[in-house]
């Protein structure tokens, strides 16, 4: 094969696997550093959202799962609830949204206002 051969045939290999990653919904997201696209991101996944009252003490057993939701804002707004419940200032550094995708916890953000 000569190289002009090579290079087309690269190519093609290159922009099949790009439409078979976009055709199952799966594209990068630079903004959240995500394996997933941003709107799905930020609207349509689905998370575990957790929350830590002691920051300060740094310790894992004080994480406390406090619901589920879908989409970052959703999640935001539920720590928020949350801290109020319990009486604390919303502390943004104190929730985690968890990427749940087939079961498995797969990735960690929190809404970045854009």
């Amino acid at each position: 094969m000569t190289d002009g051969h090579v290079s087309i045939k690269l190519a093609s290999l290159a922009a099949a696997a790009s439409l078979g990653l976009n055709s199952c919904g799966v594209g990068s997201c630079s903004t959240y550093a995500s394996d997933y696209s941003c709107s799905y991101v930020e609207n349509d996944a689905e998370y575990e959202v957790w929350y830590w009252r002691n920051l300060d003490r740094d310790d894992d057993a004080d994480e406390t799962l406090i619901g589920r939701a879908v989409g970052l804002r959703m999640c935001e707004d539920n720590a928020r609830a949350f801290a109020a419940a319990i009486g604390e200032d919303f502390n943004y550094r104190a929730y985690i949204c968890v990427l749940m995708k087939d079961g498995m916890r797969m990735e960690k953000h929190r809404f970045i206002e854009t």
